[in-house]
């Protein structure tokens, strides 16, 4: 019981340590990333892309955001354990590994694919620059396709089912877990929005802005107390083993 204990406690204050890196990294990632027009402006797009000398970094450094957040996401989960709130926990990790898989699809194609067809268009001549162009436009459709369900699956409906279990635990604040809550569902109506629209908007601008602030926050609070707990089950852990010993010594005193 005690080793399994010790290593939740090393789950909470990894993961804790994760989320927070995690989220630290998607903020300024998304700070620094180039803006776009989107596929209705190809050549513009193109442009930004191919002059970009942090685009390919940048989508390293978000692909790393989110296997650390998904490190963060394990923790949250792992530190729930019973009734309702832990069964919703459980159905948001499985939204959490589907979202972070597609994020990282999304930003190999965005971040790798699409910097290589900016720069072959940029180089291109005559015939072979619309030919670059139109292929540009189709990748780019397609990374605005898999925006949406993205931010259904993993800003939406993740965050959604953390939140609630969060809310109803006795592990976390209460209104913690509604903030997440309001943010989850800011990133899924965010998502469907995208769906039917298939580039920016004013409305999916707003939203892409409000939610991922919203639940990076979190997750960054959330890591803070993980940690917290980690350090807490560890002093616990450690008063329990020097029990143990103190009981153990009195028994061989008194065999003696």
């Amino acid at each position: 019981m005690r080793e399994a204990s010790n290593d939740r406690q090393w789950v909470l204050r990894i993961g804790g340590v994760s989320a927070i890196v995690g989220a630290v990294l998607g903020v300024v990632g998304n700070l620094i990333h180039p803006a776009t027009s989107g596929p209705g402006h190809p050549e513009a797009t193109a442009q930004v892309i191919a002059e970009s000398h942090i685009w390919i970094p940048v989508h390293l450094g978000l692909m790393v955001a989110f296997i650390l957040m998904l490190g963060g996401l394990v923790a949250i989960h792992d530190s729930i354990t019973e009734g309702l709130p832990a069964t919703l926990a459980r159905f948001g990790l499985v939204a959490a590994i589907v979202g972070t898989a597609g994020g990282v699809v999304l930003l190999a194609l965005d971040g790798f694919a699409a910097k290589h067809l900016a720069d072959a268009w940029v180089s291109s001549r005559g015939g072979h620059r619309d030919i670059s162009i139109a292929a540009f436009r189709a990748e780019d459709t397609i990374n605005f396709a898999l925006l949406s369900p993205l931010n259904m699956v993993f800003a939406g409906f993740t965050f959604v089912l953390y939140g609630l279990a969060a809310a109803l635990s006795a592990v976390y604040p209460r209104w913690l877990g509604w903030i997440a809550v309001a943010g989850g569902a800011g990133g899924a109506v965010s998502g469907v929005v995208q769906a039917y629209i298939g580039e920016p908007s004013a409305i999916t601008t707003a939203l892409g802005i409000a939610a991922p602030t919203i639940i990076t926050l979190w997750l960054f609070t959330m890591g803070i107390l993980l940690v917290r707990l980690g350090r807490q089950l560890r002093i616990a852990n450690g008063a329990s083993a020097a029990q143990e010993e103190t009981i153990g010594t009195r028994h061989r005193t008194r065999g003696e």
